[in-house]
């Protein structure tokens, strides 16, 4: 893939808004090819277990928790759907699985934000553990849009599944190529590019005929999916979408083609739930760039800074034209801002006049009037090192917020993520910024379809069974509502969750299985999986919710006598009495403990001896302060 960062912007030299993270890969990078080490042991063991097309045994990104559970037999003629991962989830990690006979095939690939409960996580990732045994039939995954919650986990993803086939949009395929590169995986990955205005079916495996539909959302190329299986049931699944007459990039949705699949019967109707709490019709982008054009244009003390979502390329459509109307000069801040506005102009979604956008720099900024400046940079809710954070800290390698500067937060709040919102308000309103949310003016408008907006999809689709997908079940009670407020029975809404089974039979009946698929919280965690309920989180909550206390002994090989005062180290602990009162009342207990037990049983071996000293004095300080700390015996044989 073309090296976009130098294509972007040839007159400019290496960014160093955008460079530094990523100059110490390029030098992390080129010292491991120097030493001829340029793939590691795991890469080198992956790319020959492919070569020989053998089984890949991951040690660390790959490594998901082993599980017996076997799907239940299909009836012959049954097309199955399962929900992996979307309900009672903030920003959910999007999976759907479909199964007509030997044939599986996933829709989506998200990534969730981390929940409070994941303590130190980086973010959540679909439970795959029960299909990885069925990879050899589970070939084809098709990405609604490239939306992070839709594409963030095929890295992690795709190698325990064997690499399956990828059809996407060309936008979307070729912006998961970029993550997949820099996972190093891109060479093993397989792709078909579909067409959104394309009215042929796609052909799935043997069984799965697959028609695309136009719809609109925040990032361009999204589609709906329709599927249908030799057994005569037809989905439809919208994922992310709004109704927008006036959008700024893509063409309105294809209502046309939507009501045309009711014409042929609709089986069973999966729709978005996000916005079901919210009245009457979402915002056109072209209300939004009436506001932003205003405030723009008024805009004639000190810098403008514009935050927003890296993958808003419509919004970035909008900024460039009216900066290039009113002479404002666009600097782009932040890699994923960089990237993305590059692989758009490649492939001509953004279209742009030369010299209209620049990358951020001290030096790119030098010549230009600070009110001049419009500085369009990433707004991650969920990532403490994105550029706007940065910004808020003072941490921004290449730019500081100056009294006066003016912040735009043209995005909307995820619900769970207010208090983090806050924070960063609260720090940029401690610097003097002058901040515009759109509770101010109308700088945003939302991603997701409103009650009215639901309520023409499913008159226009008309299905038999109706299912609301995606947030709580709070949200998607509010979508069965809207639904049954039309006159849609209700004994036809199914309301799932993850793992739960549906099978679709021929004389279009649903049947509902009382066996779950197990579905975990799975973690990613630097570079390990884990559950949200394994043993390393347990110690992270007891760490928060306690303290920690380690115990030194050093002690003699041969005779077992202790060496010296035993050290003690503890953290939770605040007042100077009460950490000496405390360790006192810890050495000599600890003391006693060890000389008794080596009294009794000489020959104990070390770990049963230490696991002895950590129970008795968990019991004997909760007994003294009523606490649990994280208690840690170590032994040095001297």
């Amino acid at each position: 893939m073309k090296d976009f960062f130098d294509e972007l912007d040839k007159e400019l030299t290496w960014d160093e808004s955008i460079g530094q993270a990523q100059e110490e890969v390029k030098e992390e990078i080129e010292k491991s090819e120097e030493a001829g080490e340029s793939d590691t042991a795991e890469e080198k063991e992956f790319d020959n277990a492919v070569k020989e097309n053998r089984e890949y045994k991951p040690r660390t990104l790959l490594n998901f928790p082993e599980t017996k559970f076997y799907l239940p037999t299909l009836r012959s003629g049954y097309t199955r759907v399962i929900p992996i991962g979307w309900n009672n989830e903030t920003w959910a990690k999007n999976m759907n699985l479909f199964q007509y006979e030997d044939d599986l095939l996933l829709l989506d690939c998200g990534v969730q934000f981390a929940e409070p409960d994941m303590l130190g996580a980086n973010y959540s990732i679909p439970d795959i553990s029960s299909l990885i045994q069925y990879k050899d039939k589970i070939k084809w995954i098709i990405i609604t849009h490239a939306h992070l919650d839709h594409i963030g986990a095929l890295k992690h993803i795709l190698p325990p599944l064997g690499m399956p086939t990828i059809y996407g949009t060309k936008l979307t395929i070729w912006i998961i190529k970029k993550w997949l590169e820099e996972a190093r995986i891109l060479s093993h990955a397989t792709f078909v590019e579909i067409s959104w205005d394309s009215t042929e079916k796609v052909k799935i495996g043997k069984h799965f005929a697959v028609e695309f539909f136009r719809v609109n959302h925040s990032v361009p190329d999204c589609v709906w999916v329709c599927l249908e299986t030799p057994g005569g049931a037809r989905i439809v699944h919208t994922w992310d979408f709004k109704i927008d007459f006036t959008p700024a990039i893509d063409k309105p949705a294809d209502l046309w083609r939507i009501w045309e699949m009711w014409r042929r019967w609709v089986t069973l109707f999966l729709s978005d739930s996000t916005g079901s709490i919210r009245k009457w019709f979402s915002k056109s982008e072209k209300d939004i760039w009436e506001s932003l054009e205003k405030i723009i244009e008024n805009h004639v003390k000190w810098r403008l800074i514009i935050a927003t979502f890296s993958s808003w390329i419509s919004r970035i459509q909008q900024l460039i034209n009216i900066c290039d109307k009113h002479w404002k000069q666009i600097f782009l801040s932040w890699r994923s801002m960089v990237e993305n506005v590059a692989i758009a102009k490649e492939l001509g979604y953004l279209k742009m006049k030369p010299g209209t956008v620049k990358k951020m720099s001290p030096k790119a900024t030098e010549w230009v009037a600070p009110h001049n400046q419009v500085i369009v940079t990433t707004w991650s809710q969920w990532e403490q090192f994105s550029a706007l954070t940065r910004m808020a800290e003072w941490k921004h390698n290449s730019l500081e917020i100056l009294k006066w500067d003016t912040i735009i937060f043209s995005s909307s709040v995820v619900p769970g993520n207010e208090r983090s919102v806050v924070w960063v308000i609260n720090k940029l309103l401690a610097l003097w910024a002058n901040v515009i949310t759109k509770d101010d003016s109308e700088v945003h408008t939302g991603w997701h379809a409103f009650q009215e907006e639901q309520k023409i999809m499913l008159n226009l689709v008309n299905p038999k069974y109706f299912m609301p997908v995606y947030w709580d079940l709070y949200f998607r009670t509010l979508h069965k509502n809207t639904a049954v407020s039309i006159w849609f029975p209700e004994e036809n809404v199914l309301l799932l969750e993850n793992g739960n089974i549906i099978d679709l039979a021929p004389d279009q009946s649903v049947f509902r299985s009382r066996i779950k698929m197990p579905i975990q919280d799975i973690i990613i965690d630097w570079n390990g999986i884990w559950t949200a309920n394994s043993h390393v989180i347990k110690a992270r909550e007891k760490m928060m919710d306690s303290w920690v206390l380690v115990v030194l002994y050093k002690v003699d090989s041969n005779t077992k006598a202790i060496l010296w005062n035993l050290k003690i180290e503890s953290r939770w602990l605040v007042y100077l009495d009460e950490v000496r009162l405390v360790h006192k009342m810890v050495h000599k207990k600890a003391k006693d403990v060890f000389e008794n037990t080596i009294k009794d049983v000489p020959d104990m071996e070390e770990k049963d001896l230490l696991k002895i000293i950590k129970t008795d004095l968990e019991a004997f300080v909760l007994q003294k302060i009523e606490r649990s700390p994280m208690i840690i015996p170590i032994i040095m044989w001297m």
